[in-house]
């Protein structure tokens, strides 16, 4: 049985949050009285994320996959039209350490991170797969492996990272180099070593322990989590906390101390590369992103060669806002894939929110998301956020990496596709409502059409509530 802890301040982890540099501001966001409330959330953050670490840390055992079965995950793995939701479970843990298998295939890769594949890598992939919540329709290992799988095809487009099938060269020893030089112009050749490593890592773990709802649920519902972050990126903060964990539960601490940089002396830390790059997957920070990062392409299209002889800090700009890029794309890439997997994501994301509905609509809160999983509405939600945000953030990808041109066409193509199917939805629905103005309407039922929503005392709605209950603490309303 859980101890109840006694009510106390841990007034120097509280003086942390709330004072910086003899200011008075930390990371809470601002100086006030320090008030045992925010002492013990504090507590509880890391009481909690050291639980959900160790209560799901298992021994991993490798088991070898059929030489047949393992043939034809890599050659869907070089697939654009790759399905990790069709997917059995083992099969999707292995495709996402076969990634990591062929990254380490790059010439100095292991050495350059200092880590053992199936000592550190293997078993750190096993454990993160234990913290996701399968219960989530779309924020689950499997949309994890899609972001992972996604970020290796932007970097092997680019020439970044070899292909998966180098896995089936008879030469297992077989290294890999890349033709580009690092820093010889190109936006994408600011990335070493270290820096590919990270957008992997943060790829696979960019969700993990994900609820099933949103940053602005958990505001309005007054979650422990969102207080203990002012509201800001919660769960992106949630992610970070608990990735860098597991990292360390591996002895990947060192690493996470270490310096980026691929030869011009930057001194920012491997860890701060992986928070800011998890960090930016918050939709709520995407207007800044995308001015940061035109700003950026804009200065590489207007430098001369001595002027793109950068120092330290620019160096950090570059592989920052590259690596959040490619993981923004890569995190928000259903539109950019064949029509039919597009669709599928589509309809998993909805899934979810409509459960978050149901939850909210149960708490009396505001109703944050479409709700609806009619055909109409998920045409709607999907032209509005390819022309909003995927189609922008790609056209701006593509500016800095040419080579994410086929994925821009595929955006372009499925728009098309949605927009048509949202015109026969909206025709369809319009002569239906013709044909029912023409008959007897019937008398008004005020308890049947009060709402398309499961009713707050239903089973059903009972039973969607008690799933969360497997969700982190913290992401929990009291």
């Amino acid at each position: 049985m859980k101890q109840v802890r006694p009510r106390s301040a841990d007034l120097g982890g509280l003086h942390l949050a709330t004072a910086g540099s003899g200011s008075g501001h930390g990371w809470l966001g601002y100086s006030g009285e320090m008030q045992t409330r925010f002492a013990e959330l504090l507590t509880d953050m890391y009481n909690e994320t050291l639980n959900a670490v160790n209560e799901r840390d298992a021994e991993f055992a490798s088991t070898d996959l059929p030489a047949e079965t393992r043939t034809r995950l890599i050659h869907s793995l070089d697939s654009w039209s790759f399905e990790p939701h069709k997917l059995p479970d083992e099969e999707v843990l292995a495709c996402a350490m076969m990634l990591f298998e062929a990254l380490f295939r790059i010439e100095h890769m292991q050495s350059s991170v200092g880590l053992s594949l199936k000592d550190q890598i293997y078993p750190l992939i096993h454990h993160l797969r234990r913290i996701y919540r399968w219960e989530n329709t779309y924020h689950n290992f499997e949309h994890a492996l899609d972001v992972l799988q996604c970020s290796y095809t932007f970097l092997r487009s680019a020439g970044m990272v070899p292909p998966v099938s180098i896995l089936l060269d008879e030469d297992p020893e077989r290294t890999w180099i890349s033709q580009r030089k690092p820093n010889s112009g190109p936006l994408v050749t600011c990335l070493g070593m270290k820096e590919l490593f990270i957008v992997y890592i943060a790829a696979i773990g960019h969700d993990v322990a994900h609820p099933g709802f949103t940053n602005l649920f958990m505001r309005n519902a007054e979650t422990p989590l969102s207080m203990v972050y002012d509201g800001k990126s919660a769960l992106e903060q949630m992610h970070c906390s608990l990735l860098l964990r597991v990292m360390r539960h591996y002895g990947l601490g060192p690493l996470l101390e270490d310096s980026c940089g691929t030869g011009n002396g930057c001194n920012q830390s491997v860890r701060k590369l992986l928070s800011e790059t998890v960090l930016a997957t918050d939709m709520s920070v995407h207007a800044d992103f995308m001015k940061n990062f035109k700003a950026l392409v804009n200065d590489g299209k207007t430098q001369s060669a001595s002027e793109a002889k950068e120092g330290e800090s620019q160096l950090w700009r570059k592989q920052v806002l590259l690596c959040q890029g490619i993981m923004k794309c890569a995190d928000i890439s259903n539109p950019f894939r064949p029509y039919h997997v597009s669709q599928h994501w589509a309809a998993a994301l909805m899934g979810e929110w409509t459960s978050q509905a149901m939850l909210e609509k149960y708490m009396n809160l505001p109703c944050t998301n479409s709700c609806s999983d009619d055909p109409l509405s998920e045409a709607n939600g999907q032209v509005f956020f390819i022309n909003t945000f995927a189609k922008p953030l790609l056209q701006l990808m593509v500016e800095a990496v040419p080579e994410l041109q086929p994925h821009l066409d595929q955006c372009e193509d499925n728009l098309q596709l949605w927009q048509s199917r949202q015109v026969d939805l909206k025709s369809n629905l319009e002569t239906v409502e013709t044909n029912n103005s023409v008959s007897q309407p019937a008398e008004f039922d005020p308890v049947s059409s009060s709402t398309s929503l499961t009713s707050t005392t239903s089973p059903s709605l009972r039973r969607r509530r008690d799933d969360y209950l497997t969700a982190f603490p913290l992401a929990l309303p009291k």
